[in-house]
């Protein structure tokens, strides 16, 4: 026995594989060890035999059982790779190259099949034996010779295999100088049939083909149904370790006359050994033979027959042959449920290398139904996909749902991006994912449009803080308007779980004047949620005011003038408090559709003037109250009657009211062409109008002139009016608000506010001190809607 097998051959540069492993005995004078094919790395079993007398008897059944494997060709027979003939060290060697597999006996020894899952094992392992003996005896009039547990070999995909071909003879050659002849020495007597081991030549010419096979399979099924190899004869008789149904089988099989042994054909078309895990993998071995409505009828059942299979078996077996089957199409879709059930069981680390690089292939599969079966159950196995792996090969192709015609598949592409999404990087982040979403916010599905605004509040913490200052309030103030209250609360609910990403300016100029009609909404969700977000950012600004008070007075405590921070630092972060995780608006499509979409409340009637003069006091901030007088020597009482901010422009009539029924606004998607685009890439800066326009209101010499009175736009196009065409949902980026001019942020009050200060200016005092410059402000600046970006 050597060490190993490079001791012997130095290098073993030589040699086409390299020894992986320790070698072991496995049958006669045969070692086995692993190792690995040099051409293409993949892992194979080495068998040696060596002798210092070149003409040693078990070299030359070697040699026989080399030559005889080389030739046969058979799904349960050892699969032959190369054999090497050499002298190493003054022996002769020969050096048998085959696919890699373990003994039978030491798989046994260390699997973990017990009780019922170990009998149903080995029956089928039994029944492929019989099945590969068969052939031999039948099919190639070949005697074996060898039938024991030393004979079979099992591979990673526990099938078992027939080896230990050294005695394989010709059924009209057998004689006193036959294989089977010259190397009966090689079996161990109780392995013999009676004329075998009297030599009787004669009478296993006159047998038939299978009597000598015959016995050895009666012997193997004793050590299999026994647990432990036959050590005399007289073993045989045990008949109560054989399963009852197979005890006549058995008793047939060891006949003392070699003429009435069972023949193995017959035992495999008895059925006896056909059990219910014989017949599944048979069916999955001949799937390329089976018409469509057998493949459709068997792997609709398949689910319900996989608790029966052993787990090992359905893990090392049954899941390479659905993943082959998927891969080239000769599966349905049904089959991904249980080959994703069966991955489940796995180790987190046997998963990655096993299923995950089958998943990758599926993924680009052009068979839409694999593709809904991957992103149903991707929950299954989405923890275990490398980031590199998604970015590179499954992005693609799961992207191309996102505008797939099938509105499930859309919702479905895009709840995947939960788990798919954080392992994108910023490029296609930015650049793809959200460039989608954008898309899917003006889906024509009510349910993707809230879904969207729930995954996007999701993702926000996976983006670059520039990206969710230009991005983020855009696209949640948007869904703020949706006619399907759904969305409607998510967008809600994104804004607070978002609130860091918020500064108070945009707290005070662009969410309290957003979610201010909400806080009436028809909906009871719609309405907690926006009495939420009212009190959760009214806390932000008494925070932020505070803050400003406090500098303030430390500035003057020191010497300073007062100084007003401009900066976001304020911004509170508790949002999560009050929302922890955003769940799904809408669990699948059409599940919401039964309950009625309400529209989002608008201001009925009112001036709509924020802080405005009370009871016909003056248009002035801070002016008297109830007609009294304001302070200074100029100031006087308010005329009584109509202010003219409240006349009407134009003698025109007004524009018809839009339809605001709740059937009107759920059926159809907002519009696409108001922007997510409004603020440059840090979401800070402002337009050059509104750098005039604070210009303007900082000036204390201009007296503002009268205006005309603004009447408010109504908040969606009359009824008469058909929507436009939603764009194609790249504004997040690329494009503003479609026909509107940008807006100065310090002109974010309501129209009307200005339009009524406008009426009635008034100077502060005597001495001719800061006047009023809203009016010049909102002169200068294009009317637009309260609602716009």
């Amino acid at each position: 026995m050597f060490a190993r097998l490079t001791a012997l051959v130095g290098s073993g540069n030589s040699l086409p594989f390299e020894v992986t492993g320790e070698p072991s005995l496995i049958w006669g004078s045969w070692t086995h060890t692993s190792g690995k094919w040099k051409a293409d790395g993949s892992a194979v079993s080495v068998f040696r035999v060596a002798s210092s007398n070149p003409s040693d008897p078990k070299l030359a059944a070697a040699r026989n059982g080399t030559k005889r494997l080389r030739t046969l060709r058979h799904p349960n027979v050892l699969i032959f790779k190369e054999t090497l003939e050499l002298e190493e060290k003054g022996e002769q060697a020969i050096y048998l190259i085959t696919e890699a597999i373990v003994p039978l006996a030491e798989f046994l020894e260390s699997t973990t099949l017990t009780g019922t899952d170990r009998q149903e094992y080995l029956t089928m392992g039994f029944h492929a034996l019989v099945a590969a003996v068969s052939f031999l005896n039948i099919d190639c009039s070949l005697i074996h010779g060898n039938i024991c547990s030393g004979a079979i070999a099992v591979t990673p995909t526990l099938d078992w295999k027939l080896c230990g071909m050294d005695l394989l003879t010709e059924h009209a050659q057998v004689g006193p100088a036959s294989p089977l002849a010259a190397a009966a020495w090689l079996v161990a007597s109780q392995y013999k049939p009676g004329e075998v081991g009297r030599g009787e030549w004669e009478a296993v010419r006159a047998a038939p083909p299978w009597a000598v096979d015959a016995w050895g399979l009666g012997c193997l099924m004793q050590e299999l149904y026994s647990g432990h190899a036959l050590e005399r004869l007289e073993d045989l008789r045990r008949t109560d370790v054989i399963p009852p149904s197979l005890v006549q089988w058995y008793q047939k099989l060891l006949s003392s006359t070699p003429a009435r042994r069972l023949s193995p054909a017959r035992l495999v078309e008895s059925g006896v050994l056909r059990t219910s895990l014989v017949q599944l993998m048979a069916f999955l071995e001949n799937l390329a033979l089976k018409d469509s409505q057998e493949k459709d009828a068997f792997f609709k059942r398949l689910p319900s027959l996989l608790p029966s299979v052993p787990t090992p078996v359905a893990q090392r077996k049954l899941l390479p042959l659905l993943a082959g089957a998927l891969e080239y199409g000769g599966a349905p879709h049904a089959a991904l449920g249980t080959l994703l059930t069966i991955g489940e069981t796995l180790p987190p680390e046997e998963q990655a290398a096993r299923v995950v690089p089958i998943i990758a292939k599926l993924f680009a599969a052009s068979d839409r139904n694999i593709r809904r079966g991957l992103l149903e159950n991707i929950g299954a196995y989405g923890a275990s996909l490398p980031e590199a792996l998604v970015e590179e090969q499954i992005f693609s192709h799961v992207a191309t749902g996102f505008t797939d015609g099938n509105p499930y598949l859309r919702e479905l592409t895009l709840k995947s991006m939960v788990i798919l999404g954080p392992k994108l990087s910023q490029k296609t982040l930015n650049q793809v994912l959200l460039k989608h979403l954008a898309k899917l916010q003006v889906d024509e599905e009510p349910s993707i449009r809230a879904n969207t605004t729930v995954l996007l509040g999701t993702l926000a913490t996976h983006l670059s803080e520039a990206t969710c200052r230009k991005v983020l309030l855009n696209a949640f103030t948007r869904a703020l308007r949706d006619g399907f209250p759904p969305a409607r609360a998510a967008g809600l609910r994104a804004i607070i779980a978002t609130a860091k990403f918020h500064s108070p300016e945009d707290a005070a100029t662009r969410i309290l004047p957003a979610i201010g009609p909400l806080c009436i909404d028809p909906v009871a969700e719609v309405r907690a949620s926006a009495l939420d977000c009212l009190e959760h950012f009214s806390a932000v600004l008494k925070a932020y005011q505070q803050d400003l008070t406090a500098r303030a007075e430390a500035s003057t405590a020191t010497g300073g003038g007062p100084t007003a921070s401009s900066s976001g630092a304020g911004s509170a972060t508790a949002g999560g408090g009050r929302m922890t995780s955003l769940g799904w608006a809408a669990s699948s499509l059409g599940l919401a559709r039964a309950g009625a979409a309400s529209p989002v409340p608008t201001a009925a009637g009112g001036s709509g003037q924020v802080g405005g003069p009370a009871a016909g006091g003056s248009g002035q901030v801070g002016g008297p109250a109830a007609g009294g007088s304001g302070s200074g020597a100029g100031a006087r009482a308010a005329p009584a009657g109509p202010m003219p901010s409240e006349r009407p422009r134009s003698s025109a009539a007004p524009p018809s009211p839009p339809d605001t029924s709740a059937s009107a606004r759920s059926q159809q998607p907002l519009v696409a062409d108001e922007g997510w685009d409004e603020d440059d890439a840090d979401g800070l800066a402002e337009h050059e109008e509104e750098l005039a326009a604070r210009r303007r209101l900082a000036s204390a010499s201009l007296r503002p002139a009268p205006r005309a009175p603004v009447q408010a736009k109504p908040r969606g196009p009359p009824s008469h009016v058909a929507a436009p065409a939603p764009s194609s949902g790249d504004d997040w980026f690329d494009q503003p608000a479609a026909g509107a001019a940008p807006r100065p942020r310090a002109a974010l009050a309501p129209r009307r506010a200005a339009g009524t200060a406008a009426a009635a200016p008034r100077r502060s005092g005597a001495g001719g001190g800061m006047k009023l410059g809203v009016s010049k402000l909102a002169s200068d600046a294009k009317p637009a809607d309260f609602d716009e970006w």
